[in-house]
């Protein structure tokens, strides 16, 4: 089902599909490029805004801080990302669609664009949002005067504090392959078609589940019993954690 976008768009979603071409490469397949021109424009401005102009922003900051030595600059533009990159999640989960260009400017410009639609994009929203916070927060952190070596230090005493959030970022992207952007299947053997392009999508998402579900457990090994989690290490590599606070 196509998502309603906001009021402030004021571009409605048809319900109809524009031309058929193929899709971007994986992990997603089942997209659509807009259906008119008015949706052309209105998805043109959003990636645009999302992927260009935000971004570019953040970057600028980022690169005059380093470059003329002001860090709050630098970090200022890091927090620009992440809070890009929690747009993006946010109208994802609420819209429940996402928006690409592909190829580059020789591609004709009605097929420049490419929407993902359906509850694939809650949890695809949710990992950009996880990924947001994995940069505001140091980020903050550090114009509030916390040091990156005193980061660095309490991250590596306590690894927790890194496996935990990286843990749901790795499992929503993951989720977000397993359900995947599917479309209408007009056969059979049009089903069975469908399902083998988003096979290799499918089998990545599982690893990231379980790549999710190892952070996750490691993590709240950590958090909860620190010293089952040294004992651990020491039994698997030989030698105690290293970065264990003395």
């Amino acid at each position: 089902m196509n998502a309603t976008p906001s009021s402030t768009d004021r571009t409605p979603t048809p319900n109809a599909t524009g031309p058929g071409i193929p899709d971007p490469p994986l992990p997603f397949t089942g997209g659509r490029i807009p259906a008119s021109e008015d949706e052309r424009r209105f998805v043109e401005r959003r990636v645009l805004q999302q992927y260009v102009v935000a971004p570019a922003l953040s970057f600028a900051a980022l690169l005059i801080g380093f470059n003329l030595g002001w860090p709050r600059l630098a970090a200022a533009g890091v927090i620009g990302f992440g809070l890009t990159a929690l747009l993006i999640g946010y109208r994802a989960v609420r819209e429940r669609r996402l928006m690409f260009i592909r190829g580059a400017l020789r591609t004709p410009r009605e097929y420049r664009y490419f929407i993902y639609e359906g509850f694939a994009a809650v949890p695809y929203g949710l990992s950009y949002a996880m990924g947001a916070l994995c940069l505001i927060v140091p980020a903050a952190l550090f114009i509030n005067g916390t040091s990156l070596e005193r980061m660095r230090e309490v991250a590596l005493a306590r690894p927790s504090l890194l496996l935990l959030p990286l843990g749901p970022l790795f499992l929503f992207h993951g989720l977000g392959f397993l359900m995947g952007f599917g479309r209408r299947a007009s056969s059979i053997g049009d089903r069975l078609w469908i399902e083998a392009l988003q096979l290799p999508s499918r089998l990545g998402g599982l690893i990231l589940v379980a790549w999710a579900a190892a952070l996750l457990a490691v993590g709240a090994v950590e958090w909860i019993e620190p010293a089952l989690f040294h004992r651990w290490f020491e039994s698997i590599f030989g030698n105690p954690w290293p970065f264990a606070r003395r």
